[in-house]
């Protein structure tokens, strides 16, 4: 683990927060203080008498920390939802960045007189201006957070720290406010792209925001089911992907204009910090970014002889940008958007350079494609399996369609409202990126209607999942074996032809 600190540091932390929540604590508790002031006192005296020091003594402290983290930083609402039942308006900030829905709009309000925010839904006939950092007072039904049979929607809204729900919100009163002025800027930047979005493509421009904002919320619920019934709800959430789609194209032309890596890491950083304020902060899109800020910090560290070059690599990124998401908020390790979006990543890590180098597919691009969402679809299973008790057959395959599809959808739309009616010549790039999104979502409904799309599951039990584990180990030993002995008989024929 020398090489891999981070990775420690994050699994020490994780099982803390992990045996917190597991005990239901809710507090700091004072074993928790005392146990890691006293392994301070004891690294501390090893360190002073040149004692070896055992690394049990740092995973012991990091994971009581863990669970003083979890139990300083829990929100408790109980003492506040029974408040609800006499509640008919109430004043506060907008602290989201408002979206308007298919039904009305949707944001989070800051009470003035309570901890914690409230979930708003407003009705259609309610103002069209409202921005982020607006101070709104909103009459309503104010409602504790469901719990419905298959999902606790009330805990789901506790970990963002939500206590309550408005249905059919009225605004009664509306001023400019001031939020954080990044987000202001961000959501300024916002409303203008939606506004050009709706001018260029007034008809299918709702599917170019889900996409590039990560708004699912603002598509028809028939287009919402076909991708979330295919297992590509992922593309409908800004995230890695998108954001790599996005920086593809400026790593493009900066290798055209003979631009190093070091310095095209610095010219993308604006671009990855940018689209980040843009959607808001969104964990899928934050873990992608805190990502890539890692590995492009190693760059110019790695350049300036501060680490060695094998210090870095793709599982410490991965683990310092679930660190920073953990330590922000503890509840997170526990959400299936964390889950989901971490078990992929760690295992596209793990398995995609392996799947590719043992694929014979044609061309490189296709196998890579392959590679990619069979390493994704092996993380993202048994989370979608405990979490919804569903998995998705056809997901890896899919993936050969809908990866291309939104990259060209993403690309034709930035151009199109970037230059689509300013050029002449370029006034039919609306039609077809209209056209493009109509035959995307067109293939998607076909495919959400085929056999097995989606195949329900009973609960897994702790050994299947264990079992599921370990068959993942394997398959990793396995297709590491294969790769070393491709190796060694290409050395081998490479060697018998030199002779």
């Amino acid at each position: 683990m020398e090489r891999r600190p981070l990775v420690l540091i994050f699994l020490s932390l994780a099982a803390g927060l992990i045996l917190a929540e597991t005990l239901g604590i809710k507090t700091t508790p004072i074993w928790s203080v005392a146990g890691v002031l006293l392994l301070l006192v004891i690294f501390s005296l090893t360190e002073y008498f040149g004692f070896e020091r055992d690394s049990w003594v740092m995973i012991l402290s990091v994971t009581l920390l863990g669970v003083a983290l979890y139990g300083g930083h829990y929100f408790e609402p109980e003492g506040l939802y029974s408040r609800l039942n006499s509640m008919t308006e109430v004043k506060g900030k907008v602290t989201s960045y408002p979206v308007k829905t298919q039904t009305g709009t949707e944001l989070t309000l800051k009470p003035a007189k309570y901890r914690g925010r409230l979930k708003i839904f407003l009705t259609p006939d309610n103002p069209s201006d409202l921005n982020y950092g607006d101070q709104l007072t909103v009459k309503g039904e104010f409602e504790a957070p469901a719990i419905f049979e298959n999902f606790d929607y009330r805990d789901f809204l506790r970990r963002k720290e939500i206590w309550g729900v408005v249905y059919r919100g009225e605004v009664l009163e509306s001023e400019r406010g001031f939020g954080n002025p990044i987000l202001e800027l961000g959501w300024t930047i916002r409303r203008l792209i939606s506004d050009r979005i709706k001018e260029v493509l007034p008809k299918r421009g709702n599917f170019l925001k889900a996409l590039l904002f990560g708004t699912r919320d603002v598509l028809d619920d028939s287009t919402e089911k076909s991708f979330t019934k295919t297992g590509l709800a992922h593309l409908l959430a800004a995230s890695g992907l998108h954001l790599g789609i996005i920086l593809g194209a400026s790593w493009w032309v900066a290798t055209r204009l003979g631009f190093g890596r070091e310095t095209t890491y610095l010219i993308s950083l604006p671009m990855v910090f940018g689209y980040l304020v843009i959607v808001g902060f969104k964990l899928p899109l934050l873990r992608a970014s805190l990502i890539y800020l890692f590995g492009g910090a190693h760059l110019w560290l790695k350049e300036a002889g501060i680490i060695l070059d094998d210090w870095y690599d793709r599982f410490q990124a991965l683990a310092g940008a679930a660190l920073v998401l953990v330590i922000i908020n503890p509840e997170t390790i526990s959400t299936v958007g964390f889950q989901l979006s971490f078990g992929a990543t760690f295992s596209l890590a793990l398995f995609f350079r392996p799947i590719q180098e043992t694929l014979t597919v044609k061309p490189d691009y296709l196998k890579g494609i392959i590679a990619a969402s069979l390493s994704a679809q092996l993380g993202v299973s048994p989370v979608l399996a405990v979490h919804f008790g569903q998995i998705h057959p056809w997901a890896p395959f899919v993936n050969l369609l809908a990866i291309p599809g939104v990259t060209a959808v993403l690309y034709l739309g930035i151009v199109a409202i970037i230059l689509g009616q300013g050029l002449a010549g370029l006034s039919g790039l609306a039609p077809l990126t209209n056209r493009a999104i109509l035959l995307f979502r067109g293939a998607i409904g076909k495919i959400s209607a085929l056999p097995l799309a989606r195949v329900q599951l009973p609960p897994p039990t702790p050994l299947s999942l264990i079992s599921y584990f370990v068959l993942l180990y394997w398959f990793n030993r396995k297709l590491n074996h294969v790769r070393r002995t491709d190796l060694k008989l290409r050395k081998t024929r490479k060697l018998d032809k030199t002779d």
